[in-house]
C-alpha cells in the first residue's frame, strides 16, 4: 500500500461516510502498525497494543472497529480466546482505468509502422512529467503535507489535523504548518497556537490570515522604533539635566 495515497483517498471519503473520530483515530493506529510489519496483506494484533498506541477506551475501540469493519475499511476476524485477531486495511486508493483500445497490438498492421513506437514513448515520457510535477508541487492534503516536511503522521497529529481542518479549513493548516517550518518550529503545537490565533480574531481565509501577518509585522516595526525613541529622549533628557547640574 502506498501510505501517502491511501492518507488521501481516506481524507476524501471520511466525510462521505460520517465516519466517528473514534473510528478515524483507529484507522490511523492501523495504518502506522501494519506499516511497521511492511504492509502485510493480513497481520495480527493484540487488542492491548492497539488501545495503547491510540489511547481509545475498550468500549469505543470496539465499536470503531466494528464501524470500520461495515462501512468497508477494514477486515476483521477474532481466532478465539488467547488468539491475537487477524486486521486486513482494505484500499480506498481508486486507481485510473486503462482503456485497452488506445493502446495499439503489435500484430496490427499498418502503413505507418515506424510511427507506432512513438506514441507509447510519447504518452511514456508525459507521465514522466505529470509524476516529476506531482512530486514538486506543495500537498493540498494537511495529512500529506505534514508527513513530508514535518514528520511521522502519528495517530493523535493525525486526529489533531483533522479537527483544525474541520474548525477551520484545509488552507489554514497547512498554512500554519508552512508558517511553523519558517520559525523552524517542527512540531504542531505551534501550529496549533497559530490556529488557535486564528481562530480566536475571527480569521476565515488565507487572505485574513496574511493580512493579519502583514499587521503583526507592523506593530514589530512600531515597537521597534517607538522604543528605539524612547532611549533617544532618555539619553537627551540625562545630557540637558547634568548640564543644568554644572
Amino acid at each position: 500500500m502506498n501510505y501517502l495515497k491511501e492518507l488521501n483517498a481516506f481524507h476524501d471519503q471520511v466525510d462521505m461516510d460520517s465516519l466517528s473520530p473514534s473510528s478515524a483515530l483507529l484507522w490511523f493506529t492501523l495504518m502506522q502498525l501494519n506499516n511497521k510489519t511492511g504492509w502485510k496483506k493480513e497481520f495480527a494484533l493484540p487488542a492491548s497494543v492497539i488501545l495503547g498506541k491510540s489511547n481509545l477506551p475498550e468500549t469505543s475501540f470496539k465499536r470503531a472497529r466494528k464501524e470500520l469493519k461495515e462501512k468497508g475499511y477494514i477486515k476483521y476476524t477474532s481466532l478465539g480466546r488467547n488468539k491475537a485477531p487477524v486486521y486486513e486495511m482494505i484500499s480506498r486508493v481508486i486507481e485510473p482505468q486503462v482503456n485497452e483500445e488506445a493502446v495499439p497490438h503489435a500484430d496490427v498492421q499498418t502503413d505507418h509502422f515506424m510511427d507506432e513506437p512513438t506514441v507509447p514513448l510519447f504518452k511514456r515520457n508525459e507521465m514522466k512529467r505529470k509524476e516529476t510535477d506531482d512530486e514538486g508541487a506543495s500537498p493540498s492534503n494537511p495529512h500529506e503535507f505534514y508527513q513530508r516536511n514535518i514528520g511521522i503522521l502519528s495517530p493523535f497529529i493525525a486526529e489533531r489535523i483533522t479537527h483544525w481542518c474541520e474548525e477551520m479549513s484545509d488552507e489554514l493548516v497547512i498554512e500554519s504548518m508552512q508558517r511553523a517550518l519558517q520559525h523552524n518550529k517542527r512540531f504542531f503545537q505551534y501550529c496549533e497556537a497559530i490556529l488557535n490565533r486564528w481562530q480566536s480574531l475571527g480569521v476565515k481565509s488565507l487572505q485574513e490570515a496574511h493580512l493579519d501577518k502583514l499587521e503583526g509585522r507592523s506593530r514589530v516595526r512600531h515597537k521597534a522604533v517607538t522604543g528605539q525613541s524612547k532611549e533617544e529622549f532618555n539619553d537627551i533628557f540625562e545630557e540637558l539635566r547634568r548640564e543644568r547640574n554644572v
